[in-house]
């Protein structure tokens, strides 16, 4: 028989209004959960790194645990509202990828950029997304979800509050590469097990963004020294 979670991917009883309602609360949960990360590896020094780790180790803990059916039914339809279960049927795979996408720049990059990829990740791709949904009414040519005033709104956030970390130029490449990249990057679904799982995981704007623009602004920092 079906799991709980699997019983309620669909989310049917989701109308249009409400559907749009958990767009945007779940672009603010992005937006808090970068700026959260971005305070806690500042406090937290030289545990930052094992922090992170233990935090995806907790998601994945939980998303398992939902999966097989181990926590209450509320957190399924919880998840029903914030998350995308109608195209992504691993729970919390967004937050789990993003923590192995910040994991990742932790350790390749130097700390401003670092904290400058968090930053492209979280709050270019919830503007970029919540705008895109709001107000976007010219689709990108080679989209057929993504906007341009999402993308061009993205890489403004992503650009200004870049800035608080690194040079201009390296804000200015990180955030336009990394929203172009977001702006091809579709949600990835998948339903079974086989050769191509692992690509179809990571092959996520969570995951790609921070990597992708983090070695952006590493290149560049090695050209304007």
């Amino acid at each position: 028989m079906a799991n709980k979670y699997a019983q309620h991917l669909k989310c049917n009883y989701l109308d249009r209004r409400a559907a749009l309602r958990g767009e945007v609360e779940r672009q603010l949960i992005h937006l808090f959960t970068g700026i959260t990360l971005i305070l806690l590896i500042d406090a937290a020094g030289d545990m930052a790194l094992p922090l992170l780790l233990l935090f995806l180790i907790f998601y994945v803990t939980v998303s398992i645990a939902i999966i097989l059916d181990k926590l209450p039914l509320p957190l399924s339809i919880f998840l029903c509202r914030w998350g995308r279960p109608s195209k992504q049927t691993i729970p919390l795979k967004g937050t789990i990828l993003l923590l192995c996408g910040v994991i990742f720049s932790f350790i390749l990059f130097p700390e401003e950029i670092m904290y400058a990829s968090i930053v492209v990740v979280t709050f270019g791709d919830s503007v970029a997304t919540a705008l895109g949904v709001l107000v976007g009414k010219h689709k990108l040519p080679y989209s057929r979800e993504k906007t341009i005033e999402g993308t061009v709104s993205g890489i403004v956030a992503a650009f200004l509050v870049s800035l608080l970390f690194v040079t201009p130029v390296q804000a200015f490449v990180g955030a336009t590469g990394g929203m172009l990249l977001e702006s091809v990057i579709g949600l990835q679904t998948i339903r079974e097990s086989n050769s191509q799982t692992v690509f179809k995981f990571f092959f996520n704007d969570n995951f790609l963004i921070p990597l992708f623009s983090g070695l952006l602004m590493f290149i560049v920092g090695l050209f304007s020294n």
